[in-house]
């Protein structure tokens, strides 16, 4: 079985997409980024501890701004406030009050639920960038067709 590949469409979407404007290539970069992150964010949400449920919520994605980039995590926005997920992530010492002749409050054990998660889809995060960059591209092509032929 012979196998051929042709890439000459894919070195067009390349060229076409240096001659869009900077927004529009980070529009499509983001887009493809959030795509390709789903599997990462769902295996982190399937990981995450349940006692009240705002933690798994409040997992996802979150742009960066002024860059091409994204960030992965718990979201510090919103109605799920996860500020807490470093803490059941990698765990704390042993906690004391400082009041109340300094009661110990306990310690938490790390779970370390999102670099699992990590570990788990590395490789399918980072092969589906370029797919997912390809396929927003196309589907930015269409989108600017469709507003032309209005």
């Amino acid at each position: 079985m012979e196998l051929e590949i042709k890439t000459d469409q894919i070195k067009i979407l390349e060229d076409f997409f240096q001659g869009l404007s900077t927004m529009d290539q980070r529009r499509i970069f983001l887009a493809g980024f959030r795509k390709a992150s789903r599997p990462l964010i769902a295996a982190a949400r399937a990981g995450a501890p349940q006692r009240t449920g705002k933690l798994r919520k409040s997992i996802g994605s979150v742009e960066v701004p002024g860059e091409i980039a994204i960030l992965v995590g718990a979201k510090l926005s919103g109605a799920h406030k996860g500020w807490h997920a470093h803490f059941i992530e990698n765990g704390t010492a042993e906690r004391f009050r400082r009041k109340k002749g300094g009661a110990p409050t306990g310690r938490m054990t790390a779970t370390h639920f999102f670099e699992n998660a990590y570990n788990a889809t590395e490789q399918e995060v980072f092969s589906n960038i370029e797919k997912e960059w390809h396929q927003e591209i196309d589907r930015f092509i269409i989108r600017t067709n469709k507003k032309f032929k209005k």
